[in-house]
């Protein structure tokens, strides 16, 4: 299933590239599943994210923008010496457009035999950074702003694979395509995690990092984050404002 999800996943770019006319923000949910991870902790940051989608604030933010429409796909990342696995690119609207992307998101849950476990190893994140990159540049369709949302518990580890791609190569190269990255720490185990974020991880145009205290609080923090994203019209800045200031 998830080996398949990847490989539909270059077919998806090409249909949508096809289908869509220009959109506000094209974003990548750019997901930590490496070995620091465990398989309660990966479920609570997928569920957080199917669950922020069908969020009414987030679906407001998204139709209060001058398009009232975005391009968002989720990528799940580890080291280099694992797979990535993304969705597919999904144009978000309306209400059967979100749940259909929560439910694609959703498919990262399932378990069966023969179903191989995603992620492991070390946490490069540039690795995963520069395929969320090259997902962007793919897709052709233009957007507003391109923003890569990278969560995760740790700082960059060594690469288990000579001559992987990592972060300060990935970030220069985000920086030099006008790409905003932002980040989501999970300090469950690392306090003041959120203080590398800022210093080794963002770039861009109004980039920022997000703090979930542990894998608990990710539901709280990437939707408080996803409003602060993809709020654009002073209706739903106003509505974002409004909605942080209860989520904090």
């Amino acid at each position: 299933m998830r080996v398949l999800l990847a490989a539909l996943w270059f077919l998806s770019v090409n249909i949508c590239v096809a289908q869509s006319a220009p959109v506000d923000v094209k974003i990548i949910l750019s997901v930590d599943a490496s070995g620091s991870v465990d398989p309660s902790e990966f479920h609570l940051q997928i569920n957080g994210l199917a669950a922020a989608f069908r969020d009414p604030s987030v679906q407001a933010a998204v139709q209060q923008g001058p398009r009232g429409r975005i391009l968002a796909a989720v990528l799940i990342w580890s080291d280099a010496a694992y797979p990535k696995y993304p969705t597919a690119w999904h144009e978000l609207h309306n209400a059967a457009s979100f749940e259909a992307f929560a439910q694609d998101i959703e498919q990262f849950n399932i378990t069966a035999p023969g179903v191989p476990a995603i992620g492991g190893g070390g946490t490069n994140i540039g690795d995963g950074l520069l395929f969320a990159i090259n997902m962007l540049e793919e897709n052709t369709v233009p957007a507003g702003r391109r923003v890569i949302d990278v969560s995760g518990d740790g700082p960059e580890s060594k690469p288990w694979v000579q001559g992987a791609v990592q972060l300060p190569k990935a970030r220069a190269v985000a920086q030099s395509r006008g790409i905003t990255v932002n980040g989501l720490a999970i300090e469950t185990d690392i306090a003041g995690l959120h203080l590398w974020y800022e210093a080794n991880l963002i770039t861009g145009a109004g980039s920022f990092v997000e703090r979930a205290v542990d894998f608990q609080d990710f539901r709280r923090a990437i939707l408080k984050k996803l409003l602060r994203e993809l709020s654009t019209a002073p209706f739903a800045l106003d509505h974002f404002q409004k909605r942080a200031t209860l989520l904090d």
